[in-house]
């Protein structure tokens, strides 16, 4: 297929990457798709679009977003001659002035990909063809030679990572122990900051998704929330994306748990010229906290994954942390139900934790259900997370007896209790020795994804 001549959906394969060209300087979420999907430069069909790409992505790879003045500086950096000949991005101006949004991007790189694939079978068959012409060749000899073609396309043009074997996986996960036993990797483990939920599951851990879930107020923001300033304080990087609450009362929320401010004077009375001098100190503590905040009312998990990618690139990223997981945005799908929608926005969020490789927090609320079981009401299951029976995650549950993690010292004296699930492959025992910052004696779990209940007495 030519250039010019068009694609299944009626439009020209030229204006397509064109297109997609224009929305990864335009869009802060095309250039991470792209990425994803495996474009590379090779599979513009025009290569002079193919160069600029090349371009964006390699100033996208510093962390820096891509614009007009920065590719055209790029362009010029990589190969002088070329970009004078195009004169910079003056071609592209027509096509700049079109893009609306960014919702075909996706559509745009299946439909690059799929006309390079089909470019090089082209290719591969005229070449078959040219020397199954000649006199001399052999049958047989053509046929292997086309097996082998085909399986070196197919190899090359496979989505995904290749399949490897149980003996290399092995020997990276000895080496990765090893690493663990040297105190390597220390670096890469979250610790939540709270004492029973660490002693149970070790904090957090790259890759891993976890998900917060309770019933209404009863505090999973709070929890959430000093969990992520305990990591900050302990020197990792925290990206807090919140879609509930603006960052006007999480400040207040976090200020006055630093301090002894009464919070009706956030909110509803003025504070005293004292307490104004407390939220000031406490402010001062939280400056150079590798804390950050982003509000963004319906967010995308897509949104979000750019957002997260690009601070990961920078090094300014160790947690990721999402509240709430019913409030994400996005489109409902055709005949898709709420409940399918929540379990694709929970896998989304498990591969933003895979690709980003940090450990990914979210907040979820949990159905009647856990109130009706009046004998066994404090252990969660599954099918509790609203809408989320897809959701198939490590969870942990807070129990509505537990007081606000952001209150003052004085009320934190009261205890809290914890209940958190874990899956397992079998059968599993966990020990509280004596000293542990748990009180009790041994759990155990008769099947997987059992329920672990960890309670500390009030002191």
């Amino acid at each position: 297929m030519m250039n010019g001549e068009e694609t299944d959906g009626g439009i020209s394969l030229g204006d397509m990457e064109k297109a997609l060209v224009c929305l990864l300087m335009t869009s802060m979420e095309a250039p991470v798709q792209a990425e994803s999907a495996g474009l590379t430069q090779e599979m513009f069909a025009d290569a002079s679009l193919g160069f600029v790409y090349e371009v964006i992505m390699k100033i996208y790879a510093t962390g820096v977003r891509p614009d007009m003045v920065l590719v055209e500086r790029g362009m010029r950096e990589a190969d002088e001659e070329l970009a004078a000949k195009l004169g910079g991005l003056s071609f592209l101006l027509p096509y700049m002035l079109n893009v609306r949004h960014d919702g075909n991007v996706a559509a745009y790189v299946e439909g690059i990909k799929k006309q390079y694939k089909l470019r090089c079978l082209v290719t591969l068959f005229g070449t078959m063809a040219f020397k199954a012409g000649k006199v001399s060749s052999v049958p047989e000899e053509l046929v292997d030679e086309a097996e082998r073609l085909l399986m070196q396309f197919r190899q090359k043009t496979a989505e995904g990572a290749p399949v490897r074997t149980i003996g290399e996986l092995a020997a990276e996960a000895v080496s990765w122990h090893y690493r663990r036993f040297g105190g390597e990797l220390e670096a890469e483990q979250v610790k939540s900051g709270l004492a029973e939920f660490d002693y149970v599951t070790g904090g957090f851990h790259n890759t891993e998704l976890t998900i917060i879930a309770g019933r209404p107020s009863d505090g999973k923001t709070a929890v959430t929330l000093q969990m992520a300033l305990n990591a900050a304080r302990a020197g990792k990087s925290v990206c807090f994306f919140s879609l509930e609450m603006s960052s006007l009362q999480m400040l207040n929320r976090v200020l006055a748990g630093m301090t002894d401010v009464n919070p009706d004077h956030l909110r509803i009375n003025k504070p005293t010229g004292r307490e104004l001098g407390q939220l000031e100190e406490a402010a001062l503590r939280l400056k150079d906290l590798p804390f950050y905040l982003d509000y963004t009312v319906g967010a995308t998990v897509e949104q979000i994954r750019a957002k997260v990618l690009l601070q990961c690139r920078l090094g300014k990223c160790d947690l990721v942390v999402v509240d709430y997981l019913h409030l994400l945005g996005g489109d409902r799908r055709k005949g898709e139900t709420q409940e399918q929608m929540v379990g694709r926005n929970v896998r989304a969020l498990k591969q933003l934790a895979l690709d980003s490789n940090c450990p990914v927090l979210t907040v979820s609320q949990m159905n009647r259900a856990c109130e009706a079981r009046a004998d066994k009401a404090y252990l969660p299951v599954m099918s509790d997370l609203i809408r989320g029976r897809s959701s198939r995650w490590r969870i942990v549950w807070r129990s509505s007896t537990v007081p606000n993690a952001m209150a003052s010292p004085a009320t934190k004296r009261r205890g809290i209790a914890w209940w958190g699930s874990a899956r397992s492959i079998s059968r599993r025992t966990v020990t509280v020795r004596r000293g542990s910052p748990v009180s009790g004696t041994t759990l155990r779990s008769p099947v997987s994804r059992t329920i672990y209940s960890l309670v500390r007495k009030p002191l």
